[in-house]
């Protein structure tokens, strides 16, 4: 019920389960499923949205497409990746904010994705009109890549059994009926503090 949808040009969500489906981003994999800091519980078990979605979509395929890790894009990720994503009916990129990017006790310095989601984001667009973009992020990012998707489905921390959750929305088994309770600034020079 948390998770909004903020955008789905030509109805791409839901995704069918009949159709092959290319799963990118090294977030479906290791999920930012909860806050730093003193937030911090001990999960009784942990869902991942790749697991989910390769259980309900026999055949999906997974790229990590980027490390979670702050550096530089690794153009052979990006690369796997693409293959992936051109070779798939369907394809659900997830991006979003490590834990080192948000943390209680230390301000953002940027409103940015990672550079290296953002680059993945891009090569995957030049070949894919029609990506479905997961956010996984406990806060606002800036929005500027948001015309390279089709859809984005905000899943904020989704919590241990995350993975399932936004299995069931993307495959439509439940509405994804949240609402934003702070704006998505386009670019940082867009928001008044600035």
């Amino acid at each position: 019920r948390s998770m909004v949808l903020l955008k789905n040009d030509g109805a791409l969500l839901p995704f069918s389960s009949g159709a092959t489906l290319a799963v990118v981003g090294e977030l479906a994999r290791t999920p930012r499923y909860q806050g730093s800091g003193s937030s911090r519980v001990n999960p009784t078990r942990l869902s991942t949205a790749w697991t989910a979605l390769s259980e309900r979509i026999p055949g999906a395929v997974f790229a990590a497409g980027y490390l979670l890790e702050p550096g530089a894009p690794d153009e052979d990720l990006i690369a796997e990746a693409v293959r992936a994503a051109r070779g798939a009916d369907q394809v659900a990129v997830f991006l979003g904010l490590p834990d080192a990017a948000e943390t209680e006790g230390l301000d953002r310095s940027t409103l940015q994705l990672p550079q290296a989601q953002l680059r993945l984001l891009e090569a995957i667009a030049e070949v894919r009109p029609d990506v479905a973009v997961v956010l996984a992020n406990g806060s606002v990012v800036a929005s500027d890549w948001v015309p390279k998707a089709a859809a984005v489905l905000e899943t904020w921390l989704p919590g241990q059994a995350g993975g399932e959750a936004v299995t069931d929305v993307l495959l439509g088994d439940v509405n994804p009926s949240g609402k934003l309770a702070e704006t998505f600034p386009r670019r940082l020079a867009d928001t008044p503090a600035y």
